[in-house]
């Protein structure tokens, strides 16, 4: 069960017809259990701010009163005068009413090229909602493109267990921010059918959709930036911009395009020592790996602010070129998808 910040009384719509994911109220069965979460966290609301007077004098939090729960569900939810929001209990119900789930549906007959055994794309009791990766990787190519569509993620079922539910915290944000431009439902869920049809034109065989699982796997919780995220990094660009018969090599003069806005005409020399870095990662190499990070510090880092009280250098340069990998891989992914879909 993932849960986005989209709210409303919606009809169940197709998000992807290749993935068959799917965006819906949530389900009755489910809907009960989330009703409870956010009861919960109204009492654990109430024993934190607690906590906090009697070590502190005072608390930061907000208690979930009466007159903040009706405010959460007026700037949340369109038809909120449809409900009667005279108790603490009508107002979350009228919340679990507008709450909507990103989900997979299948049939037997709708599965392209797999089965039950084998859909990875399809959750199992041991293994993660496969919604939320949509969630993260759509999030990823979409971070620095304006009116890109952007999905928070208010509630998970990859939650641990002893986690506490933030449910009502994600729909309070709205009253906290002074963010004016939320996009309507209508138009938040045009935009979720666009990115759907977009990921749709790029899986063309089965093994677009073997491909498109590891892209996804890969991106999805990974913010260690060390040598195992710079080689997984510069691994998938390799997988996004080359072709079969392609010598690894030949990534230079590819990621060269992408890279010239940052160092003009030493592009293609950045792109070299990138391979190398990556190259000497996959060989076990880390003395030389070091030296080939070191040559790439010392030609495009000249002006970087090396706080050693916070890192080390060798990290310090692997913070750098991880989160330029990541830009890279955001750009390439977002081009090749945006003209698929063209």
């Amino acid at each position: 069960m993932v849960i986005i910040d989209v709210y409303g009384r919606i009809n169940k719509t197709k998000i992807s017809d290749k993935l068959k994911i799917y965006i819906s109220n949530l389900p009755t069965d489910w809907k009960e259990g989330i009703i409870e979460d956010m009861l919960k966290e109204i009492r654990q609301q109430k024993i934190d701010i607690d906590e906090n007077v009697r070590a502190y004098g005072k608390s930061f939090h907000r208690e979930y009163s009466l007159e903040y729960l009706r405010e959460i569900v007026q700037i949340n939810v369109a038809n909120y005068a449809e409900y009667n929001l005279n108790s603490i209990e009508n107002c979350v119900e009228c919340l679990a009413d507008n709450l909507v789930y990103l989900f997979f549906d299948y049939t037997y007959q709708d599965m392209p090229f797999f089965d039950w055994t084998t859909n990875c794309f399809d959750g199992r009791l041991c293994e993660e909602d496969y919604a939320e990766k949509v969630i993260n990787f759509c999030n990823f190519i979409n971070k620095d493109i304006d009116n890109g569509i952007h999905m928070n993620c208010i509630y998970t079922s990859n939650m641990n267990d002893l986690e506490n539910t933030r449910i009502l915290l994600n729909l309070g944000f709205r009253i906290r921010s002074e963010f004016n431009g939320w996009k309507s439902t209508e138009d938040y869920i045009h935009n979720l059918k666009l990115m759907g049809n977009r990921i749709d034109s790029i899986i063309k065989s089965e093994n677009d959709y073997y491909k498109f699982d590891y892209i996804m796997n890969g991106i999805f919780e990974d913010n260690n930036y060390n040598q195992n995220h710079f080689l997984k990094t510069f691994t998938l660009l390799e997988l996004t911009l080359l072709t079969p018969n392609q010598k690894t090599k030949e990534i230079d003069s590819l990621l060269a395009p992408y890279l010239k806005k940052i160092y003009e005409d030493d592009c293609t020399t950045a792109a070299r020592i990138l391979r190398q870095m990556r190259n000497k990662i996959g060989h076990g190499d880390f003395k030389n790996f070091i030296k080939k990070s070191e040559e790439f510090a010392g030609k495009f880092m000249k002006n970087y602010n090396f706080d050693y009280s916070e890192y080390s250098r060798q990290n310090w340069i692997l913070l750098h070129t991880c989160c330029l990998l990541d830009d890279l891989l955001r750009e390439v992914l977002y081009q090749q998808i945006e003209e698929a879909g063209n």
